[in-house]
């Protein structure tokens, strides 16, 4: 990834409620791309290549809670990057009056979880779980809750929860 755009958001939600907007973020880039999505919050293409790279970090300062939304890609695919940044600032505006009107206040995703599982790649489908680049599970990609934290049915039986921090899913043929 060697190119990209920040976007400076301040959403009016809680601090906690401030790990959606990678999703967020995530989900409108895919949109504008007609790209997918790759747990947690990576822009892929339908086969699973690599788009946009999503990260955000979130802080506090004289104006309240804001939260820093990088966009990063390869240069040879020459995005758009106003265009992206229109896209993420748009839908985190649209994620922020969801939750002032009352949707949402479950979790930082309840309000988009249906529109998320719907780009999500691999969503019901075999994935490996990869942690520190090793591979330690495999199983069928069986849920996202609320919070961002997928569920992976493991083959042989039982279910690994794991937080966008612990681990990423890759797509199994």
């Amino acid at each position: 990834m060697g190119v990209g755009t920040s976007v400076t958001l301040r959403p009016g939600v809680p601090m906690g409620f401030s790990t959606g907007v990678p999703f967020v973020c995530a989900l409108a880039v895919a949109r504008e791309l007609g790209a997918r999505v790759a747990w947690p919050h990576e822009v892929v293409s339908a086969e699973g290549t690599p788009l946009v790279h999503v990260d955000a970090r979130a802080g506090y300062d004289e104006l309240g809670v804001f939260v820093r939304c990088d966009l990063t890609w390869d240069a040879e695919k020459n995005l758009d990057a106003a265009a992206l940044e229109r896209a993420a600032t748009e839908a985190v505006g649209a994620w922020e009056q969801a939750y002032a009107a009352g949707r949402g206040k479950a979790g930082p995703l309840a309000s988009i979880l249906g529109d998320y599982f719907d780009a999500l790649r691999g969503m019901s489908e075999r994935v490996e779980v990869v942690r520190g680049g090793r591979v330690v599970a495999r199983g069928t990609l069986s849920g996202v809750d609320v919070w961002g934290r997928v569920t992976v049915s493991r083959e042989g039986g039982g279910e690994l929860e794991l937080a966008p921090e612990q681990a990423t899913l890759r797509v199994l043929p």
